[in-house]
């Protein structure tokens, strides 16, 4: 059983980095249910296991090494998954994922925000396209507008997103 000292230190660091394993379980799943179950079963698994967590050694790539186990068991118990997984890529992916987390985790922040900026017609746009997943020639059919003048407006609000989204992260320019 976990002090309270325990459960909060939990707390802090699994708030902490749980963002950024939800990232990367969902890079992985595209189930979104079935990353979100992932995610939970980490939670869980990272709580019931803290006892054994060293804190002299950084949280995060604790958390995503027990992720990583919970997508290897979800996709053991499925044994459908379209995508084969060898378990030396997912190693060196999730290696990856450590060392980049910090930089998209910013960015996810920078679009969010910049996403708020839009206009609603522009969100709603954004919404149809990539949510929905709808074509352009499906979404002027549905605003009343020409396929053409869709693509160019979304060229365009991708740019502004783009461009306020290099304005939030000044320290590393350009995005690529």
């Amino acid at each position: 059983m976990l002090t309270n000292e325990q459960q909060v230190q939990f707390t802090r660091l699994w708030t902490e980095s749980q963002p950024v394993v939800s990232q990367y379980v969902e890079s992985l799943v595209h189930d979104v249910w079935a990353a979100r179950d992932i995610v939970q079963n980490t939670s869980v698994a990272l709580l019931l296991k803290f006892e054994q967590y060293d804190p002299s050694r950084p949280f995060l790539p604790w958390a995503m090494g027990v992720a990583k186990f919970e997508i290897l068991s979800n996709r053991r118990d499925l044994a459908r998954s379209r995508i084969i997984c060898d378990p030396d890529l997912l190693e060196q992916y999730t290696a990856a994922w450590v060392e980049i987390s910090p930089q998209v985790g910013d960015e996810a922040l920078a679009l969010r925000h910049c996403l708020s900026r839009l206009e609603t017609r522009q969100q709603e746009l954004l919404r149809l396209r990539y949510v929905e997943n709808l074509k352009s020639e499906d979404i002027a059919t549905q605003m009343g507008r020409t396929a053409t003048n869709i693509r160019t407006t979304l060229h365009r609000v991708r740019l502004a997103l783009r461009r306020c989204i290099e304005g939030q992260l000044p320290q590393r320019g350009a995005i690529s």
